[in-house]
């Protein structure tokens, strides 16, 4: 804009290509020419070279200054004397004038001959003319004009160029209230290219079908692989209709059959039914309007902007894709042509369906579904949706169904995994082998217990709901139903009494029994057969098919990330080659936040939820919500902490108590002791049903609430009953846990020292940290070790916790590094509390001083940031400008 309101020259020409905001900028020239006192005429040419006055948001008496004037291209004089009246009229008497000219690419020679001279007629004043010209020009002459007034001095260029990353950040932080994820940005910035009109066509219709959530203060990119629905009128849409019928048809089909290259023209003139030559005609249109850009000899053909061509895919009628896949498929077969994406090409026989050789198609469609594995993407289930329709008896209809519903459960779309195992079991039970039925049920079980059917589940577990399948199948199907339902003893029971019927049955029905027998015995305290599983891998019992191998090893990594013993889980991860892809997304989330990978472990966490993927069925759900929620809890982000226990709880998570432990968490660090030590209380209920993973953790944190309330007789009793279940599930947490409640209730230096060297062993930062803070805490270990606390927190982004430990080590006369660093950290924590909208009592108790202390603190706060209310703040932290 600069280069306008202060050019020294009597034209600026702001080019770009369609969409890129020419118009916008030429209404924002307008408004700061006329704050400078400048009369503004404005007229715009059309398509067919007429001049049109027009208002941009000016003043309303406009006047087309300049037209066509017979001859006036041919006869430099009548040129000249055209400028002159158009001059006299736009100055005025005073020189203070501008005329803007907008789609000037479209001028006839005529007017273009008296706007040269005119230009020339302005030098020396102080008017200015301002023309905008959409790019790509292909016609040499359109440009030579310009070219020679450059030379003359008397034109100044402003191309507008397409939007940066951070400016399509802001659109979206705009728009979604939040701060935009990197992926989201990228896929905003692909599919637009950067231009303005593409980015807001975009934005609009990602935010539209659901393709952006958010959560918390993040917006996120889900389903980056579909197609996007892009709006079907938007600019560059209708710049294509107004190249008529023939050319919008063409387009369409280009949309369809780009990736086929060099046969692109023929491609869409055997589908239009039309003569190549004029394809190729049509196509250079296209290519002149910066619709299209063509590789070198025609090698390739794409969309610059590839919302485009989204938006014309959209735009098509039902069959008119299918028409055109067809036609691509039919000469991929028969030899014509090729394309070099196999994925796309199979997109297209899906598409076809039967407009193609049926039977082939659901060959292809199946074959190039087995291929993708065990990573199942929402392209295979649509090529097997299609397999399906395809398949002209049972059998078949059969194989493709059961590959369907297997990767509708696997991409955790539970409602169509249910319906696909529901109609297996109820309509063709009789085509289906003993593990087959099995499968079927396990899917359909998982689905149920992902559709929060409790009651369903509860007439599986009864008996009052039975599906097709033998004795075997029907044992293992009421066990994974109670299951789902945390009914661990009831599995425990139901697989022991019946041992001897499931461990004879199919071989699916032994894998899925062995690993919920082995699970239900851990749970409820048995560890024996847990460790004999994982003792001898060579005998698990193992079906056909590398699933079902990945499937055990993140069973059994589940077992162990859940029971606090991150080393081993790592040892058995490398040990069994498990790639990272193939581990779910809880046992990686967990993992990560165990060992101090914190950003990790909030993002994937964060992703499972706005994805739909973060409330599994299987039993490590709960425990990864407990571990980042604690993360967050450290850091002082209290609200995220708070949203994420509210979308857990929505989840109805197998092991779902341990959101207790995990909302208690938040309670304490905001002085809420009481309410805590009622959901630690509400967790330990389970362990009067049998169920004792996570007893260690209520009864530590229990002991650490009754010693603060200097509660020494309830301190006891817990520690009497984690010593008790040490006993009898000794694992690597639970005696580190119960070594360190014995530290703090009896002072005992020997036991600080053995939960010390446990926590070290353990190898987890922040349970570290906690197991010396209380030991400092309560008297049983030096102040000296809260140095090394406060480094690990410091690594941890742990802010919050920090916070209370210089609090700590103040008390101690323990010296707390850096002053500056601490003051900056201390106004950051504030900052971040006070922007998730805790009231100044609940910041006192968050932060471990008075509510004067806090109203005093924000005030400077405020004064030093010039803030003036929370809102404000909220907002800068949210675009990161504090």
């Amino acid at each position: 804009m600069h280069a306008v309101i202060a050019t020294d020259r009597p034209l600026v020409l702001v080019t770009g290509p369609s969409g890129i905001g020419r118009t916008t900028f030429l209404g924002r020239a307008e408004e700061h020419l006329s704050k400078q006192g400048k009369r503004v005429s404005v007229i715009r040419f059309t398509r067919g070279g007429d001049a049109v006055a027009v208002r941009l948001g000016g003043p309303d008496s406009v006047h087309s200054l300049i037209g066509p004037v017979a001859g006036a291209q041919r006869e430099v004089e009548v040129a000249r004397r055209a400028a002159a009246v158009a001059a006299n009229s736009l100055l005025g008497g005073d020189h203070q004038a501008a005329l803007l000219v907008d789609d000037a690419q479209w001028i006839d020679d005529d007017s273009l001959a008296v706007l040269e001279a005119l230009v020339r007629r302005l030098a020396g004043t102080s008017a200015v003319c301002v023309c905008t010209v959409r790019t790509p020009v292909t016609q040499v002459d359109r440009i030579d004009w310009a070219r020679k007034l450059r030379d003359e001095g008397l034109l100044r260029s402003v191309r507008l160029r397409p939007m940066t990353a951070a400016e399509i950040s802001r659109r979206l932080t705009a728009v979604t209230l939040a701060k935009p994820d990197d992926e989201l940005v990228t896929r905003v910035g692909q599919l637009s290219l950067g231009v303005p009109a593409a980015v807001r066509d975009s934005i609009e219709t990602l935010w539209r079908t659901g393709a952006i959530q958010v959560f918390g203060n993040r917006a996120y990119l889900v389903a980056s692989t579909q197609a996007v629905d892009a709006p079907q009128n938007n600019e560059f849409v209708r710049v294509i209709r107004g190249l008529g019928q023939r050319a919008h048809a063409v387009a369409k089909a280009v949309s369809v059959l780009a990736p086929f290259g060099t046969d692109v023209p023929r491609l869409v003139a055997a589908s239009l039914g039309m003569a190549e030559p004029d394809v190729v005609v049509l196509l250079e249109a296209l290519v002149r309007e910066g619709i299209l850009h063509r590789g070198r000899r025609g090698s390739s053909w794409r969309f610059p902007v590839p919302l485009v061509a989204s938006a014309l895919v959209a735009g098509m009628g039902p069959f008119e894709r299918r028409r055109l896949a067809a036609k691509a498929v039919d000469a991929v077969w028969a030899g014509e042509v090729r394309c070099a994406d196999v994925d796309y090409l199979t997109d297209l026989v899906a598409d076809a369906g039967r407009l193609v050789d049926p039977q082939r198609a659901l060959d292809e469609l199946l074959r190039r579904s087995a291929e993708t594995g065990s990573q199942a993407t929402e392209r295979a289930v649509h090529w097997l949706g299609a397999a399906i329709e395809l398949a002209n008896s049972r059998i078949p209809r059969v194989r493709a169904m059961l590959a369907h519903t297997a990767a509708c459960h696997a991409l955790g779309d539970y409602e169509r995994g249910l319906r696909g195992a529901l109609l297996l079991l109820n309509d063709f039970a009789d085509q289906l082998t003993p593990d087959e039925t099995q499968e079927v049920h396990v899917i359909a079980v998982h689905a149920l217990k992902g559709v929060r059917d409790t009651e369903a589940l509860r007439e599986i577990a009864g008996l009052r709901r039975r599906w097709p399948g033998d004795d075997t199948v029907g044992i293992v199907t009421r066990a994974l139903a109670y299951s789902m339902l945390d009914c661990w003893i009831a599995v425990r029971d139901l697989l022991t009494r019946t041992e001897d019927l499931w461990r004879s049955g199919n071989p699916t029905s032994v894998f899925h029994g062995s690993r919920l027998s082995t699970m239900a015995a851990l749970w409820t305290g048995r560890v024996e057969p847990f460790e004999h599983c994982l003792a001898d891998p060579a005998q698990w019992p193992m079906p056909d098919g590398p699933r079902f191998r990945i499937e055990q090893v993140n069973s059994c990594a589940t077992a162990l990330l859940v029971t606090g013993d991150t080393c081993r889980a790592e040892k058995l991860l490398i040990d069994e080659d498990l790639p990272v892809a193939s581990v779910r997304l809880g046992n990686r989330a967990l993992l990560a936040a165990m060992v101090g990978r914190v950003d990790l472990a909030v993002e994937l966490v964060t992703r499972g939820i706005v994805s739909g993927t973060g409330h599994g069925p299987d039993a490590g759900s709960a425990a990864m919500y407990l571990n980042v929620v604690e993360v967050l809890v450290a850091q002082g982000k209290l609200t995220a902490a708070r949203e994420m226990m509210l979308t857990a709880r929505e989840g109805d998570l197998v092991l779902g108590h341990l959101l207790d432990i995990a909302e208690a968490r938040i309670d304490r660090a905001l002085g809420e002791n009481g309410r805590a030590a009622a959901k630690l209380r509400h967790c330990l209920d389970k362990t009067g049903q049998g169920l004792l993973i996570g007893a260690d953790l209520c009864l530590s944190e229990l002991a650490d609430v009754a010693l603060e309330a200097d509660d020494r007789q309830e301190a006891r009793r817990c520690l009497a009953e984690i010593e008790r279940l040490a006993e009898s599930m000794p694992t690597s947490r639970v005696l580190t846990q119960a070594q360190l409640v014995r530290a703090c209730v009896y002072r005992s230096r020997q036991a600080a020292d053995d939960s010390l060297r446990l926590a070290r062993e353990r190898g987890q930062p922040l349970e570290l940290a906690t197991t010396a803070t209380r030991l400092v805490q309560h008297g049983a270990a030096e102040p000296t070790l809260l140095s090394e606390v406060y480094d690990l927190l410091g690594e941890l982004g742990a802010l919050l916790y920090r916070s209370w430990i210089r609090n700590l080590m103040r008390e101690h006369g323990v010296v707390v590094p850096g002053r500056r660093e601490t003051v900056a950290e201390n106004e950051r924590v504030l900052a971040m509390l006070a922007a998730d909208g805790l009231t100044n009592k609940q910041l006192g108790m968050a932060l471990r001083t008075s509510e004067k202390s806090v109203e005093g603190r924000l005030s400077r706060l405020f004064a030093r940031t010039g803030y003036r209310s929370r809102i404000e703040l909220s907002t800068a932290m949210l675009t990161g400008e504090f």
